[in-house]
Parts: structure tokens; sequence; C-alpha cells
């Protein structure tokens, strides 16, 4: 447990930012204020008010989730969207949506609550008394929320309102028409650049945001506007992947990031405050800020499942994929053992590797199952025990938000994807995840990719669902099977990649049968499971999902589209909705 003297600073961050936050609006429609009341006009007097009304920034990061939700989210799609082809929820098999929402309360009115908030901050920043070093770092601290909050509205809803001005409720411009979701890009990442150079190298370790949480974020959306222009408009994206690029080496040319030898560690540590490999995480700390995912993945609740598409995905210890590896290496999945047996050691940190717990037969002391017999193990900690593990809303373990490792996979995809990749860019990059987890590196001639002298052809990459929207070349085939499987627990950076990608076919269970398909059981104890005529868990038997292109995009809220419309602006709702 975390006992640290930090903790009331902690406590500080949730007591004064309530009241920050509630500032910004007393201004609207208070005339005489109390001289114990914060005001737009009196609050933004010192260096320590600027600190603590950014911390509530931090909020739209979800982590593991807060108190009694659970946070398999992350933070890339905030709310619950688990539509990935990784692992398949155990509340109910999500669809693909049919018809227009009203509302998207954990999208488009949160985020655009947050860019206000740093409308605010740029606005009031430069009148406080501090530091010209301090008053460059909390500009830089609000352009990096405000780009990045831009960047994830544009990944959900495409083309959308863009304001950089601190706006009063009743100003005109506050109904804005959209704007072209390329011109936002490129607005957040020449912000996202200008971040990180008015940040500061370091501040609060990696607890807040700082200059290299900044060029992190700026290779994300580099890599991900690169792939979204070449997949999706066929356009030339070097221009984007070549930022990624030069992004990803200022963060790996800090000597002060470096991969831990424990993989498992960054999802199950109780502290990742001055993690080596973590740029940004999210603290949880006893009686203050705490989560449910470890309680989730201990309890005889029914857990996520980890699909057999996914399962698939895992190659063998000498790098090649397990259609490709032989008999000497592949022992098959007719059972548990076997399917462990020469694999990535991911794999069995992942999930279970020597039980199978199904409906009818569960295992362990709390009676462990999930929906397709892979039981998640990733996020447990043994020396968290008792109450703050099997209590909801009692976990304390800490969550990674932007990593070294993504990083390096970014530049490895960048690289691969401009058809420039060496050996020397592979060692520089993947190759260090790659023998972090126990699996041989990869060689390349700028196409094609090898392991052990072997020539990778996985015949997956060439089947009949990857023709439906364009077969890759096998190194960048083998770039995505790593990100993969390195972020196997952040299903929703996994649904921003298949969606960059332009693979939602992934998710279309007609298409791509093995995403509802779990372990290979055999014949299952009880009557509770199904399985198919190979023995394997048919996760929703009598369920089917059905991707359409309209899906890449969520659609615009059509409460909003109607108060714009009021308003005589036109708010267009995106292709199919």
């Amino acid at each position: 447990m975390k006992k640290y003297n930090i903790k009331s600073k902690f406590l500080l961050i949730f007591a004064t930012a309530l009241l920050a936050g509630s500032a910004v609006s007393c201004s609207d429609y208070l005339t005489d204020d109390p001289a114990d009341k914060f005001t737009n006009d009196n609050f933004w007097q010192s260096e320590d008010n600027v600190k603590t009304f950014s911390w509530l920034n931090y909020d739209t990061f979800y982590g593991y989730g807060n108190g009694t939700t659970i946070g398999l989210s992350f933070f890339y799609y905030h709310g619950s969207d688990y539509r990935v082809d990784d692992n398949l929820s155990a509340f109910t098999f999500y669809q693909m949506p049919v018809t227009a929402a009203t509302t998207n309360l954990y999208s488009w009115n949160e985020y655009y609550t947050l860019i206000r908030r740093c409308n605010l901050m740029l606005e009031k920043i430069p009148t406080v008394n501090m530091s010209t070093e301090k008053k460059n770092h909390y500009i830089g601290v609000a352009k990096f929320f405000r780009a990045y909050t831009y960047f994830r509205l544009v990944q959900k809803f495409g083309d959308v309102p863009y304001t950089d001005k601190y706006l009063a409720q009743d100003d005109a411009a506050v109904y804005a028409p959209s704007k072209p979701r390329a011109e936002i890009m490129d607005n957040v990442i020449a912000e996202l650049q200008e971040a990180a150079d008015l940040m500061l190298v370091n501040d609060d370790k990696n607890v807040t945001a700082n200059k290299y949480t900044a060029y992190a974020a700026l290779s994300n959306a580099c890599i991900y506007e690169g792939t979204y222009r070449k997949y999706h408009l066929g356009q030339d994206g070097s221009v984007y992947l070549n930022k990624a690029k030069a992004a990803s080496l200022m963060i790996m040319n800090n000597p002060s990031y470096k991969l831990n030898a424990d993989w498992k560690g960054l999802y199950n540590s109780v502290e990742l405050l001055g993690n080596s490999e973590v740029i940004l995480a999210k603290r949880y700390l006893t009686n203050v800020l705490m989560h449910s995912l470890q309680n989730y993945t201990n309890t005889s609740t029914i857990q996520y499942g980890l699909t057999k598409w996914a399962a698939d995905s895992y190659v063998t210890t000498n790098g090649l994929p397990i259609q490709q590896a032989g008999n000497s290496q592949y022992a098959g999945d007719d059972n548990v053992t076997n399917t462990f047996t020469n694999r990535d050691p991911r794999f069995s940190k992942t999930v279970n590797p020597a039980n199978y717990g199904y409906k009818g037969k569960p295992f362990g002391t709390t009676a462990l199952v999930s929906m397709s017999g892979y039981v998640f193990e990733l996020y447990n900690n043994p020396a968290t025990t008792g109450p703050d593990v099997t209590t909801g809303g009692r976990n304390y373990t800490d969550a990674p938000l932007f990593t070294l490792s993504e990083v390096y996979l970014n530049y490895a995809e960048a690289c691969a994807e401009l058809g420039t990749a060496t050996n020397a860019d592979l060692d520089l990059s993947i190759n260090k995840v790659r023998t972090r987890a126990g699996i041989a590196p990869l060689t390349t001639d700028g196409v094609n990719a090898s392991a052990n002298g072997v020539q990778i052809n996985d015949p997956r990459r060439t089947s009949s669902l990857e023709q439906l929207t364009g077969v890759v070349n096998p190194l960048i085939w083998e770039v995505r099977r790593e990100r993969q499987i390195e972020f196997m627990s952040w299903t929703t950076l996994r649904q921003a990649d298949i969606y960059r990608w332009k693979k939602g076919d992934y998710l279309d269970t007609n298409k791509n049968p093995d995403v509802n398909l779990g372990a290979r059981i055999g014949t299952p104890v009880g009557s509770q499971t199904v399985v198919d005529a190979n023995g394997y868990v048919k996760i929703y038997p009598a369920s089917t999902r059905t991707f359409e292109p309209k899906h890449y995009l969520m659609n615009i809220p059509t409460n909003d589209i109607d108060l714009y419309k009021a308003q005589g602006v036109e708010l267009k709702q995106n292709p199919g909705w």
C-alpha cells in the first residue's frame, strides 16, 4: 500500500481543484462575489493556482477507472465501448450501432468542456505573476491537453467544430460550423510541437505532463494521421510518418527512458512513480482515488474473454507465427499445456496458462471464469491481498498512459510504412520490445521480415479477410502484430489501430468468425458453455456482429445538431448515419 507524504498533496488536488473548476462558471452569473470565493477575476494570482487548475485536466485519462468502475477502456475512448477483436465483454455483446445517438456524454460534451478549460488557461496564464519559464510550461500544458483532446475528437467524429478562444456561453462563435478533420489534425500536430517546445523537461516525474509527454502524444497523433490518410483517403502520409519518427526519436534518444525487464510490471504495479518506461501514469492512492480492476479479475465475476483471433496472434519463441512455426515449436491447442508451450511469454502473463475457466468449470478459490475460457491475470499483484483486492473500489495499482514501448513501436511502424526500415531501425525500436518479451528479433530487407533466419510468411496476412481491405507487406504485418501483443490489455488502443488501418472487418463475426471464439476446451463441463465443431468456446453462440463503413466514425450527437440548427448553423452528420 502506498504511504507517501505526497498523499496530502493529492488530497489537495481534489479539494482545491474542485473549487477552481467551479470558478470558471461563477463569473457567468455572480456580480458581487463573496470575498472567500474564487472567480475568474481573483483566482489567477499565483503559480500554485495555475498548477491546481491544471490538475483537473488529468481526469480525461481514464486509466483503470474511478471507484467502482473498471478501466479496460484505458484512455483513448472514454466510456464503455469495447468493440474490439482481442476480447469480448462479459456484460453484453457490443453490437455496432445502427441508429444515430442523441447524445455522447463521454466524448463530445466532456471533451469540449476540457477544451474550454484549456482555452481559459491560455487566456489567463500570461497575466499570472510567475517566472517566464513556468508560464511557458503551463501554456504548453494547456496546449498539450487541448491538442490531444481535439485529436481524440477527430478520431471519433472526423470533422468537428474548432475554437482556440475562451468564449462566453452567449458568444455566437460557440456555434461555429465544423472544420475539416485534416485542418484540425494539422493544428493538433503543430500545437503538440509547440507544447513540447514550451514544457519543462521534468515536472513531477511521470505524474504530470512534461516535454516528453507532448512528444509521445505527437508521435501518436502523427502515426495515426499518416496511416489514416494512406488507408482511408489514398493519400501520401509520409510527411506525418516522418514527423512520427522525429517525435519518437526525441524520447528514444533520452537515456532517462528505458524498458523495464518486467513487462507485466507495467500493469500490476502499486507504484509507477519514477518508472523509467512510463512517460505518464495515472496514480491511484488508498482512500483518495482507487479503482476496481483487480477486484474484477480476482473474483467470481465473469471476466472479459480473450478471443481465438487474439490467442492465435501470439508467435512461438523463435519469432514465427504458429501457422509457420512447425510441430517442433507449436504444440497445438488441444489442451491448455500445449497452447502455451513455446509461445511468446506475454501470452502466459496476460492470461492464466495453467487453467481454463468458463461457465460450468470455474477454478481457484474465487471461482474464476471468463467468457472465452482464457482468464485474465495481467493486473494481478501478489503483494496486494485481502479487501484491497476483493472489494470493489479499493484497488490502487497505477495505470500507464504513455509508455516508451508504444513510442518504440510507433517508430518501427513509421519506418515500415515509409518503406525505409533497416535492421538498425528495428534494433533501435521493435527488437528492444521483442527481446524484453523473450522472442527472437526481426530482420528485414525493407519489405520482408525474418526471424531466426527464416522469412516470415504468415498465411493470415494474405487470407480472404485481409484481401477485403488490402494486404500489407510482411514487415508492416509483423509490426502490427507486435502492437497487438504488446498492448493486448489496451483495448481501446487496439480499436484505434484497427480503425486507422481500415481493418474494421476484424470486428465482423461473419467475415472473421474467430473473433467470437475462445479457447479450445473440447467437450465442456455442464451445459452453460457452447463449443463449435472443433471444441472452441462460442463466446456468444446466438449473436453476430456486422461492421459497416459508417462505423469508422461515430455519429455527431443529434441533440447537438438540433442545438446548432436552432442557432442557424448546420452541423453536418457523418456519412451513413
